[in-house]
């Protein structure tokens, strides 16, 4: 399950329909990594609380794309741990992925992030290159099968 909550402040960048597909990616993304009964909580914000977030957690005054809450401790998306439990929270600025976008689809820069977020929940980082390659990997493993 894939809850999506959506701030008044970027309530316009997005439609209904680039919402809906990202929910139904992530729904997707669950179900390739046999998760289906897995829940996730994805927040679409604005700069000023993705920054406030940045500063509070990850100690960093500035603004980001995506901040991943996880709920458990997980070693990787194999963990049987993460199965029917609630994974944790993504919280995507639509700001800055419409910057970032460039001449990219929104829906697609938004789906990167989304699935960057969850990987994430599942344990998964990127600060050292050999963990950053098998993150990377399963990334474009997911988007690629998620591709509508």
């Amino acid at each position: 399950m894939v809850d999506l909550l959506v701030r008044r402040e970027v309530r316009g960048l997005l439609d209904a329909q680039k919402r809906r597909g990202l929910r139904l990616r992530l729904r997707a993304a669950l179900r390739l990594l046999d998760r289906t009964r897995s829940q996730v909580t994805v927040l679409l914000t604005g700069d000023r609380e993705i920054r406030e977030l940045n500063r509070s957690y990850r100690k960093l005054d500035r603004a980001t794309d995506v901040l991943s809450f996880h709920q458990h401790d997980l070693q990787g998306e194999d963990d049987p741990a993460g199965d029917d439990v609630f994974l944790g929270d993504i919280v995507i600025s639509v700001e800055t992925v419409l910057r970032r976008a460039g001449g990219k689809r929104l829906e697609g820069e938004l789906a990167r992030v989304a699935i960057h977020g969850l990987c994430h929940l599942f344990g998964h980082d990127h600060h050292r290159p050999a963990p950053a390659r098998k993150m990377r990997k399963l990334e474009n493993r997911l988007l690629r099968a998620t591709r509508s």
